[in-house]
């Protein structure tokens, strides 16, 4: 009776599989249109920053190759995780879930999602019997991706926001950061398969008796075995969230806890409606509602939550660019400035009079917000201006953007908003 998993033959299997990714001319087209994909939405985060700031941080493709190579570090546990578990792709009805998602795209973007889409497919089979899927399946795929992605998001998520300046539903202009993430994701899959016990010619495992954790549902005759057969698929995540209440590094950790958490959830529910009918109902409203709760929950603390980076008095810096006098003297994200030479500047209008026309070797005294206030004075040897610094917007500031939130569409709201003369 075998009850381990051989793990040195796990990672054997997900290691032959992989070669299957950079040899076949079919995967690297995939690989290609979704690493161009990738590359076209850091063109729009520079070029937002670009339009916004004039802020110009290295280049789309150094943000796509980064993305792609933690990408490769989520496809590695997704391959782990569904060979583990025994997910197989057979019977989630992979067709539907992608329909599903791409109608989804046409009422918002951000329900182009697996968590949407499972659930919406998932709850169809189960009223009508149709389409044929395997529920459990269904939901162990969606809780599985999201997994991944909740571990991308926590190492990888905060990383290089973009600032920007939101209308708060406080009624002012408060300065925080967007975060834009996408990585693709090749990783290996199973699908199950039955094959005639004299037909099998190939090299097998032994797998131990718990294995897999999601059972098939396809009947196996007399005579045959199910066979699970490793391939190679290619897919994306992504990550979009705003950061107003506190940094983005925090933010981005505070989202992939709560994704974590939604995903053993769907997880233990999935396993569950192995042996409890009722829990396949479940896990298909859990997977979207749940899901819809996470996003508003994030959402809602930054739009009713104490803004982080606004003074009604002072100076803040909300980011710094590259390559200037205030990176190289130290100035950093929520640094406030209180002095410039001991003279007090208590507005960006002060701290504009005080480094005209220049200042040579200044000395700059800081507190910052994101690190109990602690003081520290912060030097440079040389000339400014310019010293390369975007700050936290103040009370009038006139451009900004909106939050946009909640299950129904902007061009909805419209339609039935009431208008009033």
């Amino acid at each position: 009776m075998t009850l381990l998993l051989d793990v040195w033959e796990l990672w054997l299997m997900i290691f032959r599989a992989i070669p299957i990714l950079f040899s076949d001319v079919r995967y690297l087209l995939i690989l290609l249109f979704i690493l161009l994909m990738v590359n076209n939405q850091y063109r729009k985060v520079h070029a937002l920053e670009a339009s916004m700031f004039q802020l110009q941080r290295g280049a789309p493709w150094r943000d796509t190759l980064q993305s792609f190579g933690y990408g490769l570090i989520g496809g590695l546990l997704a391959s782990v995780a569904f060979l583990f578990l025994g997910v197989s792709l057979s019977q989630t009805g992979i067709l539907y879930l992608w329909g599903t998602a791409a109608a989804l795209l046409l009422v918002h973007p951000r329900f182009m999602c697996f968590a949407y889409a499972g659930g919406i497919v998932s709850l169809v089979s189960l009223v009508f019997g149709a389409p044929q899927i395997h529920v459990p399946a269904v939901m162990a795929l969606v809780a599985l991706l999201h997994m991944v992605e909740a571990v991308l998001i926590w190492m990888h998520g905060g990383q290089r926001p973009t600032p920007i300046y939101l209308k708060h539903d406080s009624g002012g202009v408060v300065g925080g950061f967007s975060l834009q993430r996408v990585w693709p994701l090749p990783f290996v899959a199973l699908i199950g398969m039955v094959f005639a016990d004299a037909s099998i010619g190939f090299e097998t495992m032994a797998m131990p008796d718990w294995w897999p954790l999601i059972q098939p549902t396809t009947p196996v005759p007399m005579e045959h075995s199910m066979i699970y057969l490793t391939f190679p698929v290619i897919a994306a995540l992504g990550y979009s969230d705003v950061a107003v209440t506190s940094s983005p590094q925090t933010k981005a950790r505070a989202s992939a806890a709560l994704l974590f958490a939604f995903s053993v959830g769907l997880l233990s529910l999935a396993i569950a409606s192995m042996y409890v009918s009722l829990a396949a109902w479940a896990a298909a409203l859990f997977s979207p509602l749940a899901h819809e709760w996470v996003i508003h929950k994030g959402q809602k603390r930054e739009r009713e939550g104490v803004p982080l980076f606004t003074l009604d008095e002072g100076v803040m810096v909300l980011d710094v660019r590259p390559h200037s006098p205030a990176e190289a003297m130290g100035l950093r994200m929520g640094d406030i400035i209180t002095s410039v030479n001991d003279r007090p500047v208590a507005t960006p209008k002060a701290l504009m009079g005080e480094m005209q026309p220049w200042l040579v070797n200044p000395d700059f005294h800081v507190k910052n917000v994101l690190e109990g206030m602690a003081a520290r004075t912060v030097s440079y040897r040389g000339t400014i201006p310019p010293i390369g610094i975007i700050l936290a917007p103040h009370r009038g500031q006139g451009v900004f953007m909106e939050f946009r939130d909640g299950l129904i569409p902007s061009w909805i709201r419209r339609l039935f908003a009431r208008r009033t003369p």
